[in-house]
């Protein structure tokens, strides 16, 4: 595997969506958001302003993966956050190092600007869990509570 990350580009968006459906399938989510909001996370990237990046994984040229990060501010590290809202590697792609390496990389292109990585994994997603413990993240011993409504 040849891996290279790159920020989003105009013409992923076509990659991203295929992706990003897989990524928002059962049993991952009880129910996928609305294709317009999947695509506008895409926009949301490529509009900048919102502390919102995005990263392409490309296998010699190839997409195989994606990520979407937020930066936030949080003041138990007294700096910025990088939020993983979203991390996703092709199923023929998984298990060769790729979630690896892009931690790796954005090690490497945050350096200096972030003080934590955070993230989220549903119970079923043991792949996923054995790579964020290799990689030194615990788990956080309380429940976040949202309320999703327009303000």
């Amino acid at each position: 595997m040849s891996l290279a990350f790159r920020p989003f580009a105009a013409g992923d968006r076509a990659a991203f969506a295929r992706m990003a459906r897989q990524f928002y399938a059962p049993p991952a989510v009880l129910h996928a958001p609305p294709e317009h909001i999947m695509l506008g996370v895409f926009d949301d990237v490529l509009g900048g302003g919102r502390r919102l990046l995005g990263y392409l994984f490309e296998d010699n040229g190839q997409p195989v993966g994606y990520a979407v990060v937020s930066l936030k501010y949080e003041t138990e590290v007294g700096g910025d956050a990088a939020w993983i809202e979203e991390l996703f590697v092709d199923e023929a792609a998984r298990g060769q190092g790729a979630g690896t390496a892009f931690f790796a990389f954005l090690a490497r292109e945050l350096h200096g600007k972030i003080r934590r990585i955070r993230l989220e994994v549903g119970a079923e997603n043991a792949d996923a869990r054995r790579l964020y413990t290799r990689l030194g993240f615990v788990p956080l011993a309380y429940e976040q509570l949202v309320l999703d409504r327009d303000f």
